[in-house]
């Protein structure tokens, strides 16, 4: 039985109890007073035995290497899918194509030529530009490109999903996007500007489903574009054998001229296409990689709380024989177990996902590589082995007295403060060498930024050896705001935290490369932002920009109009709106002046900012759920390493239950001990990030117009930050205020 108010054992009862532990120790391993390899076996056996006892430990200890893996293996998902889909959109020179004419001087002489050769049965030449666009539409600038409609060498995959196909040169085709964006419709009239004073007015006839993005286009027949004045920048090539075909072509044609056959120009588009698909994916696997490192973090975190606890269960094991070395390869052996089992568990979900997201948005099947996923899964389980070798040598370290008793079987107090201040001396001096090159101007572009991102992950690595020794100064830090807002149970909130500071600091640093990687992001956007709001100001200095062929002219229809203000500026007139006109008259005014036929070329300020604030929106969105992988590994390390706190300290919360502590004033304690490490991680955090997020301004060479620091969208940040964190203690808390009083005098 305990002592009175649950305190330790009655002396004479520790002897009796220390017996029976030994005595199932022993029928666990087995009595091998000289070890060895049966001590070995026996120990690992031991542990696993009690993994599968209590699984749900094995679940807490690889949750975080699940979420990691999770990442990684959708990762590998998206990389395979991604390039099948990319791949697949970008062949775009048709199947029954044998071979293309690229490069050299193309005109519509050299078609005819190709067309006239034996063995060629259709010759079409693929035109491009870019004109002014009038009419239904308003006035802009559009691409146009070319496209034959019918026969075997159309780029057109299926019909018009609105009106029918041109059948003359004076007619045209319209993306599903433009016709959405612009307003137009099959019998809608467009007026487009060619090369010179030229222009064309063409009469939409259909809508067709091309994959055209962010630019409004025109597809008309070759003849209509070339007279525009488009580029041919390829000519498609239909006949018999594909080799015989390119080579009967290119025997008519110059040397500068490069023909293929229709599967080498496939192939080469195919090429561009997985290019593009690495390249988005080597981005994400920088993040994924960052996440497993934070996996790492709380992995390591989480077994040296488990294995704490079970400080008498491996001190028995030494007592019945089992060496330092095998309780070390034992530990080992039950983190590969944790990490398989996380491993499977992150894969099986991500292929679950990526099956449930590819149904939702559609596109082509999923493409999984079970050989990369099984590569996954070895990831996790050698990322957990690594994160559990400094807790498992820490373990081999106990001693066979530490079965006779429950002292120190906690992760208070600090040792070696000395080297792990050394450690993080060292690491500043290397952070600081990397970040110099790229604050001093001399490494720019992509060299400044892998420096900067160096620095980066130095500057971690410090504050992770240094992280247990800075947490004696949480208490009068943010302690102190804890402690004042949340009055007694904040007080002990604080405590606990600064008792523990190995694990606090786990919990921290992991919380602060999550907040360090967001504000970074932060600040590279807002002043990516100002920069480009900046420069749209320099080069459109007016709401209205016109640019027409005859300016004098179009100036003077312009002024007619009583709510414009108007002024000349070369070639361009620019515009503004007089006094109480808003955007919807000013634009109307402008409409009505230039008429529906003009070739004018309109630029509106308004628009050009909002799709810069529209690209760099997407930035900051795509960035945010890179570096969320990273803070969603470090709620989870949250959760975790309260759950097993509430575990350890079981009969620390009985005894305040008993000594008057409500359940709520428990639950808040748990509470404001997550809210305390997340807000030390988002002050920190959040000075690494801006930090940062301005080294890598000045190393893409975006700080000359000055850096931007978002100050609401940093609060707003710590704040959310916080709120999460607190929310991933609910769960914890709500467990620890159920522990009733009586708790404190169980043994």
């Amino acid at each position: 039985m305990s002592g009175p108010g649950g305190g330790a054992p009655i002396p004479h009862e520790r002897p009796f109890r220390a017996t029976r532990l030994r005595e199932r120790a022993v029928r666990a391993v087995g009595h091998r007073p000289g070890g060895g390899r049966g001590g070995g076996r026996a120990a690992a056996g031991a542990l696993l035995a009690d993994a599968r006892r209590h699984p749900g430990r094995v679940v807490l200890t690889g949750l975080a290497v699940l979420v990691a893996t999770f990442f990684a293996a959708g990762t590998l998902l998206l990389g395979g899918t991604l390039s099948t889909t990319l791949q697949a959109r970008s062949v775009v020179t048709p199947a029954a194509a044998a071979a293309v004419v690229r490069g050299g001087d193309l005109d519509a002489a050299v078609v005819d030529r190709v067309a006239r050769t034996p063995g060629v049965t259709a010759a079409v030449g693929v035109w491009t530009g870019t004109a002014p666009v009038g009419g239904a539409a308003g006035v802009g600038s559009w691409t146009v490109t070319s496209d034959p409609m019918t026969g075997p060498l159309t780029r057109l995959a299926a019909p018009p999903v609105a009106g029918r196909l041109p059948t003359a040169d004076d007619e045209a085709l319209v993306p599903a996007a433009t016709a959405a964006r612009a307003d137009v419709h099959p019998g809608s009239v467009l007026t487009v500007g060619g090369a010179g004073d030229a222009t064309r007015t063409l009469t939409v006839t259909g809508v067709v489903d091309l994959p055209v993005v962010g630019t409004d286009t025109i597809v008309t027949t070759p003849a209509t574009v070339a007279a525009l004045g488009g580029t041919l920048r390829q000519i498609d090539v239909a006949g018999g054998a594909p080799a015989a075909v390119a080579s009967a072509v290119r025997a008519r044609l110059p040397g500068d001229v490069v023909v293929r056959t229709g599967d080498e120009q496939r192939a080469a588009e195919r090429r561009d296409g997985s290019a593009t698909a690495t390249a988005v994916v080597t981005g994400v696997s920088v993040f994924t990689g960052l996440a497993l490192v934070a996996a790492v973090v709380v992995v390591a975190s989480t077994f040296r709380i488990l294995l704490t606890q079970r400080r008498t269960q491996l001190a028995l094991l030494r007592c019945v024989g089992a060496r330092s070395g095998d309780l070390v390869r034992a530990v080992l052996a039950e983190a590969a177990v944790s990490g398989l089992v996380a491993g499977v568990l992150g894969a099986g979900l991500a292929i679950g996902a990526g099956e449930i997201v590819v149904a939702v948005v559609g596109g082509g099947p999923l493409v999984v590589s079970w050989g990369g996923t099984a590569g996954c899964v070895l990831l996790a389980v050698v990322a957990t082995v690594v994160a559990a070798v400094g807790p498992a040598l820490a373990a081999g370290r106990t001693s066979p007295v530490a079965a006779l008793g429950e002292a120190a079987t906690s992760e208070a107090g600090t040792s070696r403060r000395g080297r792990r201040a050394v450690l993080a001396t060292v690491l500043l001096v290397v952070a600081l060498a990397l970040a110099a090159p790229p604050l001093a101007g001399v490494a720019d572009g992509a060299v400044g930024l892998v420096a900067a991102a160096a620095s980066g992950l130095v500057t971690f690595a410090a504050l992770v050896a240094l992280g247990p020794v800075m947490m004696s100064g949480l208490a009068a830090t943010v302690g102190r705001l804890v402690t004042a807002v949340g009055r007694a149970p904040g007080r002990m909130a604080v405590a606990n935290a600064a008792q523990v500071p190995r694990r606090t600091a786990a919990t921290v640093t992991v919380l602060t490369l999550g907040v360090g990687l967001t504000s970074a992001l932060l600040v590279g956007v807002a002043s990516a932002d100002s920069s480009a709001q900046r420069s749209i100001s320099q080069r459109l200095p007016s709401a209205v920009q016109v640019s027409a062929p005859d300016p004098d002219a179009t100036l003077a229809r312009l002024a007619a109009e009583p709510s414009l203000r108007v002024r000349q500026d070369g070639d361009a007139v620019l515009v503004d709106p007089a006094p109480g006109v808003d955007d919807a008259a000013l634009r109307a005014a402008v409409g009505d002046a230039l008429g529906p036929r003009s070739a004018a070329v309109v630029v509106y300020t308004a628009d050009v900012r909002a799709d810069a604030t529209a690209e760099l929106g997407v930035l900051r969105g795509v960035g945010l759920g890179l570096v969320g992988m990273t803070v969603v590994v470090a709620i989870v390390g949250v959760a975790v390493t309260l759950t097993l706190s509430v575990t350890e300290r079981t009969r620390e919360t009985g005894l305040l239950r008993a000594v008057g502590l409500t359940r709520g004033g428990v639950r808040a304690m748990v509470a404001w001990e997550a809210a305390c490490s997340a807000l030390a991680a988002a002050v920190l955090g959040a000075g690494l990030g801006v930090l940062y997020g301005v080294l890598g301004i000045r190393a893409l060479g975006l700080a000359a117009g000055g850096v931007s620091v978002p100050v609401g969208q940093l609060v707003g940040l710590a704040v959310g930050v916080v709120a999460i964190a607190v929310l991933a203690a609910l769960g914890p808390a709500v467990r620890a205020g159920r522990v009733p009083p009586i708790r404190a005098l169980a043994a």
